[in-house]
């Protein structure tokens, strides 16, 4: 980048979107699926804060298999519960899109500029390709990279770089990735892009530790931010 250009989304050659609590403004839902199957089906009792503190960004994989490792009796697969969760978090989210309408306007803003777009997420492609399509988006991602497609997720930063790779995309320091969470942020580090951090699933106190561009939601306004 020449000296005095500014460095912006449009000027870069792709864009990565986390999916909980990022694309989509579901992290409380999300968190309450979690503490209550966790009590109903595991006998385990988890906060609000422990969730946050200890569990939030992580994969749905590593969540349940952190909730399984508290609870009591004979040992359980992880792969039941997770049909469960798939099935409770479509439930909930069936009758409206919790990806916002300015979210929607950016991913399309950035999509007509030409950028390469994708969708790096812990969750799994049941729950993230109806909400996609649910909100109209699901045609502007090339790829879309999900639990099941890593053997380590993050902060590992294996899906950010699978995802550069389908993208065909050599170059991680002109990649943005809009992330909410530590593990999440940690990811995009470890893979050398740029970390756009939405506030939400943490105190703005600590993510200001791990993040250098803090936001307070994603919309079209992004396309104004100085990334360097």
């Amino acid at each position: 980048m020449a000296a005095g250009v500014k460095l912006s989304l449009t000027s870069l050659d792709g864009v990565l979107f986390d999916f909980n609590g990022t694309l989509s403004d579901d992290e409380g839902v999300l968190r309450d699926l979690f503490i209550e199957l966790a009590a109903s089906e595991c006998g385990v009792t988890i906060t609000e804060r422990q969730y946050q503190e200890d569990l939030a960004g992580r994969s749905d994989r590593e969540i349940m298999g952190a909730i399984l490792a508290l609870a009591s009796g004979p040992p359980r697969e992880v792969d039941e519960f997770l049909r469960l969760i798939d099935a409770s978090y479509n439930a909930r989210v069936a009758h409206e899109s919790l990806i916002p309408p300015a979210t929607r306007e950016l991913v399309r803003a950035l999509h007509t500029a030409g950028l390469k777009l994708g969708v790096v997420t812990g969750a799994s492609r049941p729950q993230v390709i109806p909400a996609l399509e649910r909100a109209g988006l699901l045609d502007l991602f090339a790829v879309i990279v999900t639990d099941e497609d890593v053997s380590e997720g993050k902060p590992h930063p294996e899906g950010f770089q699978r995802a550069a790779a389908v993208l065909g995309l050599e170059n991680p320091a002109r990649i943005a990735v809009f992330e909410d969470s530590l593990p999440g942020l940690g990811a995009v580090d470890a893979a050398g892009m740029i970390a756009i951090c939405v506030q939400g699933t943490h105190p703005r106190e600590v993510l200001q530790r791990h993040a250098r561009i803090l936001i307070p939601a994603i919309g079209p306004e992004c396309l104004e931010l100085e990334l360097g």
